[in-house]
C-alpha cells in the first residue's frame, strides 16, 4: 500500500529495468550452477522437494504490504541437508526456477512481479545453499543433530535477510515509496524463519539418518514433505489475521462515516498524513503500523456522541463542547474488550492531549503528562486535515495558514520538532492541501451562508 508514488512514466521505466536485471539474474545463476554442479544424483528425491517448494511458493501469503512470503525456506534447508551441501548448490538454485509464480501473476497478467521474484528468489536460494555448504560437512550423517539444526537456522535467517533487503530496495527504487521499509512485525517473521530453518534442518537430518538403513524413498520422506506442507499454516494464519484486522478497522470507519457525514474521508487522510510523518521521522515499522491503525479509530468515540450534536451548525455550548471532547473516552468504552486494540486505543485517546501536558487526555494518561510520540504524530495529522478541510461550521484554511497555526501551537499544543518535520515533508512532496485562495472572513461567511453553513469558533 503506497501512499505516494514515483511519476508513472518513470515508474514504468524502472519496472522494465529491474524486471530485466532481476530476470537475467534469476536465469543466469541457476544456469551457471547447473553447468558447474548439475542436478543432484538423486533426481527423484530432488523432484519431491521441488514439488513441495513450488506449491508453497505458489500459495505464498501477504504478511505485510507488498511483502509475500511462505515457508519455502524450510524446504530449501531440508533439501539441502537431505541431498548433501555440495549437490544442493545446483539443486536449490534449480528449485528457484519454479518457485517464482503466484496466482495473481496470471489473473492480472503481471510481468514485473514474477521476474522480480525470480531474481530475488534465486539470490535467496543461493544464500541458503552457500550457507549450508560452508557450515555443514560433505557427509551430513557424520554431523550432530544440533550442528545441522543450527546450520539450518542460520541459513534461513541469512536468506531471509537477503530477500527482505532486496525486496525493500526494489520497491523503493521502482515505486518511490518508503512504506515498504521498515515493515511491521519483522521480528516475529524473522523468528518464524529461524524456526522454519531449524525445522528444515531437523527434518533433513532425520531423513538422512533414516535413509541409511531404509533407502532413498521411505516413510520418513513422506513425513518430511507432509510436515513442510503443513508448515504453510503458520504464514497462512498471519495473512488471515492481517486481513481480518484490516477488515475490522475498515468496518469501524464505515460505521462512523454512516453516522457523521463530515468525517467521510477524514480518517483515511489523517492516516495518510500520520504515516507520512512517521516515515519522515524514520520510526520503526511497528510504530508506523500502530500510528496508521490508531488514526483509523481516533474518532470512533463519536459513535457515542448524539447525532444532532455532530451535525449542529451553530456554536457549541460549554456542555456540548464537553460532550464532544468526551469522545476520546468513549473509545475505551467501545473497544476495550478487543485485546489487540488496546495499544491503539491508548494512542487514539490521547490525540487531543497537548505536548505540554495540557489539552484533554484519554483514560490512559494524566493531565500534565506529555503524550507518547505516536499520539503527538496523530495530533498534528488530525489538526492539519481539520484545518485544510471544509467543515459545516467553517471554511478550509489555505495550506500556509494551516502551517502557521501549527507553528503557533508549537511547544504548547504540538511537538515543535514534529511540526517542522511535518511541514518539511508536505513541502517536499509538492502537494497542496486546503483552500487555494484565502478569503476574508466576510467572504467566507457569505459563501458559508449560501451553502447553509455557519461558523463555529
Amino acid at each position: 500500500m503506497a501512499y505516494y508514488e514515483t511519476p508513472y512514466p518513470i515508474q514504468q521505466r524502472r519496472k522494465r529495468v529491474y524486471a530485466a536485471a532481476l530476470g537475467a539474474i534469476g536465469v543466469a545463476l541457476p544456469a551457471a550452477a547447473l553447468y558447474v554442479y548439475g542436478l543432484p544424483d538423486e533426481v527423484l528425491l530432488w523432484a519431491a522437494f521441488a514439488i513441495a517448494f513450488f506449491v508453497l511458493e505458489f500459495y505464498a501469503v501477504e504478511v505485510n504490504d507488498l511483502m509475500m512470503t511462505s515457508p519455502g525456506i524450510a524446504v530449501l534447508v531440508a533439501a539441502g541437508v537431505a541431498l548433501g551441501p555440495e549437490e544442493a548448490i545446483g539443486g536449490l538454485l534449480a528449485m528457484s526456477l519454479i518457485g517464482f509464480l503466484q496466482p495473481r501473476d496470471f489473473a492480472d497478467r503481471r510481468l514485473f512481479q514474477p521476474l522480480a521474484n525470480l531474481g530475488i528468489g534465486t539470490l535467496n536460494a543461493a544464500t541458503a545453499a552457500l550457507t549450508l555448504f560452508l557450515l555443514l560437512p560433505t557427509d551430513v550423517s557424520a554431523a550432530s543433530l544440533l550442528h545441522v539444526v543450527a546450520a539450518g537456522a542460520i541459513a534461513a535467517a541469512t536468506a531471509d535477510f537477503v530477500s527482505t533487503a532486496l525486496t525493500r530496495l526494489v520497491v523503493r527504487q521502482v515505486f518511490g515509496s518508503k512504506l515498504a521499509g521498515p515493515w511491521s512485525n519483522l521480528g516475529q517473521i524473522l523468528i518464524g524463519f529461524v524456526g522454519l530453518g531449524a525445522m528444515g534442518g531437523f527434518l533433513g537430518y532425520a531423513y538422512v539418518q533414516y535413509s541409511i538403513d531404509n533407502g532413498t524413498f521411505n516413510a520418513m520422506l513422506l513425513l518430511v514433505i507432509a510436515t513442510l506442507l503443513i508448515s504453510h499454516l503458520f504464514f497462512a494464519s498471519l495473512g488471515r489475521l492481517r486481513v481480518a484486522r484490516e477488515s475490522m478497522l475498515a468496518t469501524l470507519v464505515k460505521t462512523l462515516e454512516a453516522k457523521d457525514l463530515y468525517t467521510r474521508g477524514h480518517t483515511e487522510r489523517v492516516a495518510i498524513f500520520a504515516v507520512q510523518l512517521a516515515q519522515e521521522l524514520k520510526l520503526s515499522g511497528d510504530m508506523q503500523e500502530r500510528i496508521r491503525h490508531s488514526a483509523l479509530i481516533h474518532d470512533l468515540g463519536k459513535l457515542a456522541v448524539p447525532r444532532e450534536l455532530l451535525k449542529k451548525r451553530g456554536r457549541l455550548t460549554a456542555d456540548e463542547t464537553s460532550a464532544m471532547r468526551g469522545h476520546v473516552h468513549h473509545i475505551d468504552d467501545l473497544l476495550n474488550d478487543v485485546e489487540w486494540l488496546h495499544p491503539l486505543v491508548e494512542i487514539a485517546s490521547d490525540h487531543h492531549a497537548h505536548y505540554d501536558g495540557g489539552g484533554y487526555h484519554g483514560s490512559h494518561s494524566d493531565h500534565g503528562q506529555t503524550p507518547a510520540i505516536e499520539s503527538r504524530v496523530l495530533a498534528i495529522a488530525d489538526a492539519f486535515d481539520a484545518m485544510t478541510s471544509n467543515r459545516p461550521y467553517r471554511m478550509a484554511l489555505t495550506q500556509e495558514e494551516a502551517f502557521r497555526e501549527l507553528r503557533n501551537g508549537s511547544g504548547t499544543q504540538f511537538d515543535p520538532e514534529l511540526v517542522e518535520a511535518f511541514i518539511l515533508m508536505v513541502k517536499r512532496r509538492g502537494l497542496t492541501y486546503g483552500a487555494l485562495v484565502r478569503m476574508t472572513d466576510e467572504e467566507a461567511r457569505q459563501l458559508a451562508e449560501e451553502r447553509g453553513w455557519v461558523f463555529r469558533d
